[in-house]
């Protein structure tokens, strides 16, 4: 991914509204997956803003890809502040070296994510929203998009260590549940307007043996549907060409039926629920990713710190 600033110069002292504008334009440019939504930045000095982006492509940012409401906001801001807003390439994102958008997917998966909910099924790549054609609004944006995926991932937090955690569970798990049902209507948009076939990914954490899990079946039609030789580390082990959903293995499955051991304690104030067996999951997940050469210090630094948090709680579980 590439990094720019976005430089924004106002000459006219009267323009209230400048500053909110700002987020505003760059707020529309996330919805769009034009710039990779996380907490912008907006820095002011003088009568300067510069906003620091994140974006997928070298061209992310051309006006081809703005929806009318960033259009709208862009031609407010540049009449309002007598400059033309500036686009300035500073470097790529250390984090994101190896990303790159697929060219051609056999199949997509909608699924939350932190950055865009398209994923190409073939290299598990996230694919900006701007790749497709637009799917609400007649054409003009993908707000259907962008905010199931905000409502996706609230309800993923709510799964970790709250009291609403059963409930948060059940709604991904349930692909008759309001999320669900959502985002599978949308797979069916996604479809017709790519001619892609896009699948639903439905979430699976079930505390059964491992044996069940693998032996169970497409929840919508009643059909097989594990991917032969899949193992509980793969990105998708289970798909169904009829109902276009698709699933994972549970990370909190164990070689036989009795139940898993589970210790719930507080820890920063939320309550959390672990097994011994989603606890070395975490750690060898931790592990893996500490292992690739082009993380960022930071990001190593709170891995490690999580990974010596989970050893104490695995010790905690084992009885030690």
């Amino acid at each position: 991914m590439y990094t720019f600033n976005i430089i924004i110069k106002n000459n006219n002292p009267e323009y209230n509204e400048f500053v909110a504008d700002c987020y505003s334009y760059v707020y529309f440019l996330e919805r769009t997956g034009q710039v990779v939504p996380r907490k912008q930045i907006v820095s002011l000095k003088k009568d300067t803003v510069t906003i620091p982006v994140v974006c997928p492509e070298k061209n992310s940012l051309d006006s081809k890809y703005c929806s009318k409401y960033c259009l709208n906001t862009i031609e407010k801001i540049e009449k309002n502040c007598g400059n033309k807003i500036q686009l300035v390439l500073t470097g790529r994102e250390a984090d994101s070296l190896n990303y790159k958008i697929p060219e051609k997917s056999s199949f997509y998966i909608l699924r939350c994510g932190l950055d865009f909910p398209l994923i190409c099924g073939d290299t598990h790549t996230e694919i900006p929203l701007y790749k497709i054609p637009r799917t609400d609004h007649n054409g003009d944006d993908y707000d259907n998009l962008f905010f199931w995926n905000k409502n996706y991932n609230r309800l993923h937090g709510l799964w970790f260590g709250s009291e609403y955690e059963a409930f948060a569970e059940e709604q991904m798990q349930d692909p008759y549940s309001s999320i669900s049902k959502a985002g599978r209507a949308l797979c069916t948009l996604i479809e017709k307007l790519t001619g892609v076939p896009t699948y639903y990914f439905l979430h699976n954490y079930r505390p059964w043996s491992k044996e069940k899990d693998k032996q169970q079946k497409c929840p919508i039609t009643g059909n097989d549907w594990l991917i032969k030789g899949a193992k509980i580390h793969d990105y998708i082990a289970f798909k169904c060409d009829e109902s276009r959903l698709v699933s994972e293995l549970s990370a909190n499955s164990s070689e036989s039926e009795a139940p898993l051991k589970r210790n719930i304690f507080e820890l920063n104030g939320k309550m959390l629920d672990f097994t011994i067996e989603a606890v070395d999951f975490r750690i060898k997940a931790n592990q893996a990713l500490m292992n690739d050469k082009n993380i960022s210090e930071n990001d190593y630094s709170d891995l490690e710190n999580d990974t010596e948090l989970l050893k104490i709680i695995r010790d905690y579980l084992n009885g030690e």
